[in-house]
């Protein structure tokens, strides 16, 4: 994928996320929804009998995560902290993952989490999968606030590795998890 291309897919998936959260906050009725739906409906169709991408190219694969990747208009997106650890990220969940009014929903919660760890079990040498993840959850989730989470590997026992994690907001503590992940053989993958 060149650079031209991944810039523009970029550009892309942020005007995506940015209307799918003025569609989940606008209050405005049908009638004055009917033009716009009508404006994309082609917009749709133009990339519907597009090539699709090799989703099995392991270089694509941070671009389109769900999670952290730029390209993917569902991420919200999840980034390393600058000037942070090496398993300490950070993310703001607007409009579109709210759960309960003005909170996030306890499964992006989990998620955000499940994927800090397993960069961390990844980082102590060993390509891994979610065996286990037990998330307790603390204080309720802000919406559209700096939360920060930070993984950290407990141990490695065989193929298992031992991780724990805490996810914050404000120095105050929101959820906090920990994870048993397996050791995998990339070639699996």
């Amino acid at each position: 994928m060149s650079e031209r291309p991944l810039r523009e897919r970029r550009r892309m998936a942020r005007a995506l996320r940015d209307l799918a959260r003025q569609v989940t906050t606008v209050d405005i009725d049908d009638a004055e929804l009917a033009p716009i739906a009508s404006a994309l409906e082609p917009l749709r169709a133009r990339l519907a009998d597009a090539p699709r991408l090799d989703r099995t190219a392991l270089a694509l694969a941070p671009e389109l995560d769900p999670l952290i990747g730029l390209s993917n208009p569902l991420a919200p997106p999840l980034q390393r902290v600058e000037g942070g650890g090496p398993d300490e990220w950070e993310v703001t969940f607007g409009d579109t993952y709210e759960g309960h009014p003005g909170l996030v929903h306890g499964g992006y919660v989990a998620a955000v989490i499940d994927h800090v760890l397993g960069v961390a079990a990844v980082s102590s040498g060993v390509t891994s999968m979610t065996g286990t993840l037990t998330t307790r959850y603390r204080r309720p989730t802000p919406l559209n606030r700096r939360l920060v989470c930070i993984g950290t590997v407990e141990r490695v026992e065989g193929r298992k590795v031992f991780c724990r994690a805490t996810l914050t907001a404000d120095g105050a503590l929101l959820a906090e998890a920990d994870g048993i992940y397996l050791h995998v053989d990339p070639k699996r993958f």
